[in-house]
């Protein structure tokens, strides 16, 4: 099974979360600048990442950019951020992702860090645990 781990990262944080876990299930990692839908045809899982900026995700924009390509593969969405996931702010930029999206999607929320405020937790690669094991479920 190929995987790859697209991301976005202005403050690091997520760009840390796509390397670890490009290590722990032996995937690509690329940029959501280096990575178009003719090489994405190749991959059986997509996991995509970003983190939260003011409410909104630029993951969702990648979404809606490749969907044609994405929608017949497995895509785990991450989102990254300092608001925890019961946090309302969590939940209304989880409602950005289009509800035909959102439907075949699986959606994690990790805990990032914004000039050292971290309210939603430490970030750290035991936070990945949940999704390799998800991964792992359909390996």
């Amino acid at each position: 099974m190929k995987i790859i781990v697209v991301y976005r990262s202005v403050l690091g944080t997520t760009k840390q979360y796509a390397k670890w876990l490009g290590e722990a299930l032996q995937a690509e990692v690329a940029t959501f600048n280096h990575i178009h839908d003719e090489e994405l045809i190749y991959y059986d899982v997509v996991i995509i990442t970003s983190g939260t900026y003011a409410g909104k995700m630029p993951l969702v924009g990648f979404l809606k950019k490749h969907w044609d390509i994405l929608q017949h593969k497995k895509v785990i969405v991450m989102a990254v951020g300092i608001a925890p996931a019961e946090e309302v702010v969590s939940r209304e930029s989880y409602k950005l992702i289009p509800v035909e999206i959102r439907s075949k999607v699986r959606y994690f929320k990790l805990p990032g860090n914004m000039f050292g405020l971290k309210p939603a937790g430490e970030p750290s690669k035991e936070k990945l645990e949940p999704v390799i094991s998800y991964i792992q479920g359909f390996r």
